[in-house]
């Protein structure tokens, strides 16, 4: 019994699962921002305007978020968000493909640019995946695979024959017209349904202001010179702020004094303060303090407050630890 081999699959069926795979992951993207409560919330930890600070700082694509980014972050958030369902749903329906998947490309190459930046090794960050992930489908569209690009296509060259009498078809045109259509629907709807599911946002905000702080070296006011000599303050060491405005459980952010990087203090249920780098390892945004731990914005990553250490999410390491002390009513970080 003479048994056939299996027929190959020719190069572009074979990219048909990376297809869909990219075009429901970009659907869920937005929908997973636009019912998360404190997207749109300041204060929250995964708020886009927090996000996008994040995203900004130190990156070769910061400036792009600074220029249309940052002075409108809920417009921003939104928008990315509808671009991505509706690149999402033209990707996998296979309408527009290249365009789409060129879309879908630019997006990722600058969320490379500044989200995914500090990741280390580079391959830890996803954005430099998906862009070469899209680029078969900016080169070759849906060629090849079940997609509404091809049966446009297969209605294009129907139209080049000579018209049957009293045929009343639709146009390629009609047909693309009616299509995107419906797809603009359907991203709004989505949108919207994933927006009205979201409901209001519970959190409490755990990161506060060490106001009044001055972030220079200590130079021992007068009604400050007595306590600070008695404490014998580190050389170096920079008041944040008076301690009143750290109570248990909160935590607040401010400049290193050795390298002007981010930190964060926090204040345990026992009212000790530990201070770590605020700067994630996973991608490198700045992390804020909620919910009894502290939070990454940018991917969920969460730490440990009283140790720093990686509690759930993608970061590889723990935050490294910073050194602050308490004297006279005061909070000081000190260089290390």
């Amino acid at each position: 019994m003479n048994l056939r081999a299996p027929r190959p699959l020719g190069p572009g069926a074979a990219l048909l699962p990376l297809r869909l795979f990219l075009g429901i992951t970009f659907v869920y993207a937005g929908i997973q921002k636009l019912s998360d409560p404190g997207f749109l919330h300041p204060g929250a930890p995964t708020y886009i305007g927090t996000q996008l600070h994040g995203f900004a700082n130190g990156t070769p694509g910061g400036f792009l978020l600074r220029a249309f980014a940052l002075p409108q972050p809920k417009l921003a958030g939104v928008g990315v968000a509808l671009i991505e369902i509706a690149v999402g749903l033209l990707v996998t329906a296979g309408l527009l493909t290249r365009a789409a998947a060129a879309v879908g490309l630019g997006l990722n190459l600058v969320l490379f640019l500044t989200n995914s930046w500090h990741a280390y090794p580079y391959f830890l960050g996803s954005d430099i995946v998906f862009v070469f992930a899209w680029l078969p489908f900016v080169l070759t569209g849906a060629s090849g695979q079940p997609a509404l690009d091809t049966g446009l296509d297969r209605l294009r060259q129907s139209q080049r024959r000579p018209a049957a009498p009293g045929g009343g078809s639709l146009s390629r045109r009609d047909v693309l017209v009616r299509a995107l259509g419906l797809a603009g629907v359907a991203t709004l709807g989505i949108g919207g349904a994933a927006s009205l599911a979201k409901g209001s946002y519970r959190g409490k905000r755990g990161t506060v202001s060490l106001a009044g702080g001055s972030g220079a070296p200590v130079r021992h006011p007068a009604a400050h010179r007595q306590a600070a000599a008695k404490a014998q303050l580190p050389h170096g060491a920079v008041r944040l702020g008076p301690s009143s405005r750290l109570p248990r459980g909160k935590g607040a952010t401010y400049r290193d004094p050795r390298d002007g990087r981010p930190d964060i203090v926090v204040r345990d249920a026992g009212g000790q303060v530990h201070a770590f780098s605020a700067v994630c390892t996973h991608a490198g945004c700045t992390v804020g303090y909620e919910g009894g731990q502290i939070v990454c914005p940018c991917h969920g990553g969460t730490y440990d407050p009283k140790t720093g250490a990686v509690t759930s999410g993608p970061p590889p390491t723990g935050l490294a630890p910073k050194r602050v002390v308490e004297s006279g009513g005061e909070i000081y970080a000190v260089p290390s």
